[in-house]
């Protein structure tokens, strides 16, 4: 399923070089060609070699889709270390995200271990993320980790997102950014984006992980990218950035891949 996906997405997909947009085109000069470093990735990348590398085990409660690896009720931290933090590339694109666009009141829908929220934290400290997490067990894990780094401005709650995620989206009041990356199916991923907007403005800016994950969730994508609301939208295949932006001209939606994988889309001089 996903090697099929990912075939479709590749052979539409296009580099920096065929954006037309001067938004989107100095968005991925800043965020995805970038080769900038930040110290705070050392401390990162240590704690995600840390928990692929712990054997401790966790009794998990799922609340939504689950994972694909992982069926039990018991997992290890360093197979969720694995197969449920983001990839160092795609934290790092978030980071440079909201390094570039400063968005102030944030929001994480799935917590897991905390290093995605640390990443999306650490640029802007002085500022609230709120993350959300529905397991127990996996949440202390992650909020040992903010102590350990002393982000005190990150906010966890644990339960239900049917009941955390009205109470922090009228604890910030105004959403500037939020990462969707929880449940997993449909319905609740499009519930989830639809409680958002009602929070969000014309810079919001809104993520959603995972989006051909599945049928379910590439539906909801393409549910998501037909809302009136939504003036442009960037698949990255693995993630994909959504956008309210009023000034845009017309509604645009670009598929994304690195020019590294398709060199012959390069500028011509």
């Amino acid at each position: 399923m996903m090697l099929q996906q990912f075939w479709q997405y590749y052979k539409q997909a296009d580099t920096q070089y065929s954006i037309h947009s001067p938004f989107v085109f100095q968005l991925l000069q800043e965020v995805l060609v970038s080769n900038k470093t930040y110290g705070d990735f050392v401390p990162l990348e240590h704690l995600r070699f840390r928990l692929q590398h712990n054997t401790t085990e966790l009794q998990v409660t799922d609340l939504g889709a689950g994972s694909r690896v992982d069926k039990g009720q018991t997992r290890s931290i360093k197979s969720i270390a694995k197969n449920a933090v983001s990839p160092k590339w795609q934290c790092q694109f978030l980071f440079r995200l909201i390094d570039w666009l400063q968005p102030q009141n944030r929001l994480e829908i799935g917590t897991s271990l905390g290093v995605n929220t640390l990443y999306q934290y650490l640029p802007i400290r002085q500022s609230p993320l709120i993350t959300l997490e529905g397991c127990p067990n996996i949440g202390a894990v992650a909020q040992k980790h903010f102590e350990q780094l002393k982000a005190t401005n990150i906010k966890l709650k644990i339960g239900d997102f049917t009941d955390t995620l009205p109470q922090a989206l009228e604890q910030l009041g105004r959403l500037d950014y939020v990462l969707i990356d929880g449940n997993h199916q449909k319905q609740p991923t499009i519930d989830y984006f639809e409680q958002c907007l009602a929070y969000s403005h014309n810079d919001t800016i809104l993520v959603l992980d995972d989006i051909h994950w599945s049928e379910e969730m590439q539906s909801a994508w393409q549910t998501i990218k037909q809302h009136s609301k939504v003036t442009l939208t960037l698949d990255f295949f693995y993630f994909g950035l959504v956008f309210l932006r009023q000034e845009q001209k017309e509604v645009e939606h670009f598929s994304i891949i690195p020019t590294k994988y398709k060199p012959w889309k390069v500028a011509l001089l």
